[in-house]
C-alpha cells in the first residue's frame, strides 16, 4: 500500500481497488463478493423512498417548475420540515438517520419526479450544514451549525467565483482583525444553491498566514450579517427551478470561532480538506443518483415508444439497431448502478476498504453514462424526443419529458467539476503520485505479461464474462506498464503534468477498467444469488467498453508525440476567415468519400 504522503485519498490501513488499479495491480479479491444491502436497511429505505415519492407527486408539478423556472411557494420550508435536507443526521437534529445508500435511494426517487429538487436535496445532504456536523470538532462552530440544523434553516456552499471554479486560489479574501477576534471577508461568489433564501453559508476565502503564505480556509457566514448582499437569481439551461444565485461580501465580519480550523493540507487544493472529504461522497448524491434516475426513466420511455411505433409495417422493436440500442442502455444503467452501489454499500457496512478513490471517480463515470443513455434515447425517439412535454400533452401523446432530461443531465457533467478537467486533475494529482518517484514494484510492471492471478469462484460468470475478466486483468497490468514507461520518458513530473490530453486519456482508461471490473463483480455475485439475466447485461457493457479502451489506447499512442499540430491550429482559432476563404469549405461528398477523405 502506498504511504499516506502519496495523496490525500490514500489510507495505509485500508486498501482501495482503484488505488491498486492505478498501480497496475488487479485486486479482484477486494470487489468480489460484491456487497448487497442488508434486508433491514433496505426495508427502512423502502419506506423513506415511498414517502418522498408520494410527497413530491402531491406537492410538485415538475413540468410547471421547468416552465416557470421556480419551485412552488413554501416548498423549500416543507422539504426541510420533512427532514429531507438532513437525511443522514439523527433524530436529535430532526434528521432521518438514513444510511449512505438509502440517502442515495431517496434522492434517486426524488430525481425520478423532479430532477432539480433532487439536486437541491443532494447538495444540502452532501455539502449543507447537516453534512458538516460529521467533520466539525466540538466547540462554538459545531454548536452554531447544530443550532442551524435544528432550526430547519436552509444552507449553502459558496465557493465558485466569477473568475471560475478551477482556480486553485480564491479572490475572496479573509483578513484577520481585532487582534485575532474576527475576520473581514470581501469578495463575490456565484452559482450558490439556496443563495436566494439560505440562512447559513460555508464560504471559501484566501487567508494570508503569518509566514506570508496564502491558503484557502472555510468560514460560516450568517446571511443576516451586515455586508452580505444576495444577487441573482442565475438561470440555467437545465435544472430550472434550482434556487441559484450569488453572494456579494463587503467587509463581512465573521467571528474567529466560525472559521474552520484545519491542519495544513499536505497537498495543494482549491478546496479545504473538510470540504474535499464531503465533496468526494457528495457527488454520488448530487450527480450519480439523478443520473441513475434519468437512465431508468429513459429506459421506460424508450420501451414505451418502441412498443407503440412501427416503420413500414414492422414493429420498431423488430429492427436490429433498435434492439441493440435498448440493450446498450440497459447494460449501461446496470454499470452505472453497480458503480454507485460499490461506492456506498461498503461504507455502510464498515468494509475494510478505502472507497474514496471510487467515490471520486463515480462523478465522471455516472454523469457520462447517464448522458449517453439520455442522448441515445433522444435519437431513438427522434422528433418526439426533442418535443417538450407540454407540447406532447396538447396533442395527446405520452408526455415523456425527454428534452428536459436532456438539458438536466447534460448539466450533471458540469456540476461538481467539468468532466475533462476532473480527468486531468485525477491523473495529474493522484495517478502520477504512484510513479514519481519510481514505484517499488517497477520490475513487476516492466514485465510484458501480468503475473498469474486466481479469481476464486469466477465460475459464477458466463464464459464470455470470464474472458472479459481475464482481459481486464491483463489490461490493468498493461496500464501500469504504460504509466511506468511514460514517466521514464518524462523524468520531470511538471513536464508530464503539462500534457493534459495525455493525462485525460490515462484517467479515462482507468475509469473504463474500473467500471468493467465493478460490473463483472456484481454480475458474479448476482448470478450466485440466482439472477442469471445480469450475465448478458455485463457482457453487453464489457463488449462496448473494450471497443472504447481500444480507441483510448490508440489515442494515447498518438499523444506520445509533442502535439505541435494541435497547438498550431489552436493559435489560429481566433483568426477570422478572409473574404477569399469560405467559412465552410464545399466539396462533393461522394467524391471525397471515394478518395477516403470523407467523414
Amino acid at each position: 500500500m502506498a504511504p499516506r504522503t502519496r495523496n490525500l485519498a490514500s489510507d495505509p490501513d485500508r486498501p482501495s481497488f482503484l488505488e491498486e488499479l492505478y498501480q497496475g495491480r488487479f485486486r479482484w479479491d477486494l470487489i468480489h463478493p460484491f456487497p448487497e444491502q442488508q434486508p433491514a436497511d433496505r426495508e427502512r429505505g423502502d419506506g423513506a423512498v415511498a414517502e418522498v415519492g408520494s410527497f413530491l407527486r402531491e406537492r410538485v408539478d415538475a413540468t410547471d417548475v421547468d416552465v416557470r423556472g421556480s419551485l412552488p411557494d413554501g416548498f423549500l420550508t416543507e422539504l426541510a420540515g420533512h427532514g429531507y435536507l438532513k437525511l443522514q443526521t439523527g433524530a436529535e437534529t430532526g434528521g432521518r438517520g438514513l444510511s449512505s445508500f438509502n440517502t442515495f435511494r431517496v434522492i434517486e426517487e426524488a430525481a425520478s419526479w423532479c430532477l432539480p429538487v433532487a439536486v437541491l436535496m443532494g447538495i444540502e445532504n452532501a455539502l449543507g450544514a447537516s453534512a458538516f456536523l460529521r467533520v466539525l470538532p466540538p466547540g462554538p462552530l459545531a454548536d452554531r451549525v447544530r443550532a442551524h440544523v435544528l432550526s430547519g434553516g436552509l444552507s449553502g456552499t459558496a465557493d465558485t467565483e466569477p473568475a471560475g471554479a478551477a482556480n486553485q486560489g480564491r479572490t475572496t479574501t479573509a483578513t484577520l482583525v481585532e487582534d485575532g477576534a474576527a475576520y473581514l471577508l470581501n469578495g463575490r461568489k456565484i452559482q450558490v444553491v439556496n443563495a436566494p433564501a439560505g440562512d447559513l453559508f460555508s464560504v471559501t476565502a484566501s487567508v494570508r498566514e503569518a509566514d506570508g503564505t496564502e491558503r484557502n480556509r472555510l468560514f460560516f457566514v450568517d446571511a443576516a450579517t451586515p455586508g452580505v448582499r444576495r444577487s441573482g437569481p442565475q438561470e440555467l439551461m437545465g435544472l430550472r427551478g434550482l434556487p441559484f444565485g450569488g453572494l456579494d461580501l463587503e467587509n463581512v465580519r465573521v467571528p474567529a470561532e466560525l472559521a474552520l480550523a484545519e491542519p495544513d493540507p499536505e497537498h495543494t487544493s482549491r478546496l479545504t480538506p473538510a470540504v474535499s472529504l464531503l465533496v468526494v461522497r457528495g457527488r454520488l448524491y448530487i450527480i450519480a443518483a439523478p443520473a441513475l434516475a434519468a437512465a431508468k426513466l429513459c429506459l421506460g420511455w424508450a420501451h414505451d415508444f418502441v412498443a407503440r411505433r412501427s416503420v413500414d409495417g414492422r414493429g420498431l422493436g423488430e429492427y436490429e439497431e433498435i434492439r441493440r440500442r435498448l440493450a446498450e442502455s440497459r447494460a449501461e444503467t446496470f454499470a452505472l448502478e453497480s458503480t454507485a452501489r460499490w461506492s456506498l454499500l461498503g461504507e455502510d457496512q464498515g468494509a475494510a476498504v478505502n472507497l474514496k478513490f471510487e467515490q471520486n471517480a463515480s462523478k465522471n463515470i455516472c454523469s457520462v453514462l447517464g448522458w449517453r443513455i439520455v442522448e441515445r434515447t433522444l435519437s431513438m425517439l427522434a422528433g418526439e424526443g426533442y418535443e417538450t412535454a407540454q407540447s406532447k400533452q396538447r396533442r395527446q401523446v405520452t408526455p415523456a419529458p425527454l428534452e428536459r432530461a436532456f438539458r438536466d443531465v447534460r448539466g450533471l457533467r458540469i456540476t461538481g467539476g467539468v468532466d475533462f478537467l476532473l480527468d486531468n486533475w485525477s491523473a495529474g494529482r493522484t495517478l502520477l503520485s504512484y510513479y514519481y518517484p519510481e514505484p517499488d514494484h517497477a520490475a513487476e510492471l516492466a514485465e510484458e505479461q501480468a503475473p498469474p492471478a486466481a479469481f476464486g469462484d469466477d465460475h459464477a460468470l458466463s464464459e464470455r464474462n470470464r474472458e472479459h475478466l481475464r482481459f481486464v486483468r491483463e489490461q490493468v497490468h498493461r496500464f501500469g506498464h504504460d504509466c511506468l514507461e511514460l514517466v521514464r520518458r518524462h523524468p520531470r513530473r511538471a513536464e508530464l503534468m503539462a500534457r493534459q490530453r495525455l493525462l485525460i486519456l490515462l484517467n479515462r482508461t482507468a475509469t473504463e477498467l474500473l467500471t468493467m471490473s465493478l460490473t463483472l463483480a456484481r454480475a458474479a455475485s448476482a448470478t450466485t444469488a440466482g439472477q442469471q439475466d445480469v450475465q448478458d447485461l455485463a457482457d453487453v457493457y464489457c463488449t462496448a467498453a473494450r471497443a472504447r479502451l481500444a480507441a483510448l489506447l490508440h489515442r494515447r499512442h498518438q499523444e506520445y508525440g509533442p502535439g505541435a499540430v494541435h497547438d498550431a491550429v489552436a493559435r489560429l482559432a481566433g483568426t477570422p476567415p478572409t473574404a477569399q476563404e469560405p467559412t465552410h469549405p464545399t466539396h462533393d461528398v461522394t467524391t471525397a468519400e471515394a478518395r477516403g477523405t470523407g467523414r
